[in-house]
């Protein structure tokens, strides 16, 4: 009796999880706007621009990039497509960067982004 009504318990809070909350998520990314923003964060690194500078454009964007932070620079860079992944977009990009006091590597990095309510770009895999 008892794991009967533990079940049904569970089971009817269960439905009323779509219920709370549901209507007030923010819409999904739109991939189109997701590559533009990932490009406008890796044009600025390639162009030369401090990272800080990001947080003045419009819309301001948070890019967790440490290599770019560190002080490596982007020779190149080419992006995959843009899919979604969950309520975000994800986008694997092939970078030619060079560390500071270091020779040109190339690297396959995986970035997660995000456009609302706020645009942040995170990096997969924050290791070296």
């Amino acid at each position: 009796m008892r794991r009967t009504l533990v079940r049904a318990c569970a089971a009817l809070a269960a439905l009323a999880l779509p219920a709370c909350g549901g209507p007030d998520l923010p819409p999904p990314v739109d991939t189109a706007d997701a590559g533009r923003e990932l490009t406008a964060a890796l044009g600025a690194w390639k162009a030369g621009e401090p990272h800080a500078a990001l947080e003045s454009k419009q819309p301001p964007i948070v890019f967790v990039e440490p290599l770019w932070k560190d002080g490596a620079r982007l020779l190149a860079y080419e992006l995959g497509p843009v899919e979604m992944h969950g309520r975000q977009a994800r986008c694997t990009a092939k970078l030619t960067v060079e560390p500071k006091g270091g020779k040109a590597v190339e690297r396959k990095i995986g970035y997660q982004i995000d456009t609302v309510p706020r645009v942040v770009i995170v990096r997969e895999g924050l290791g070296p």
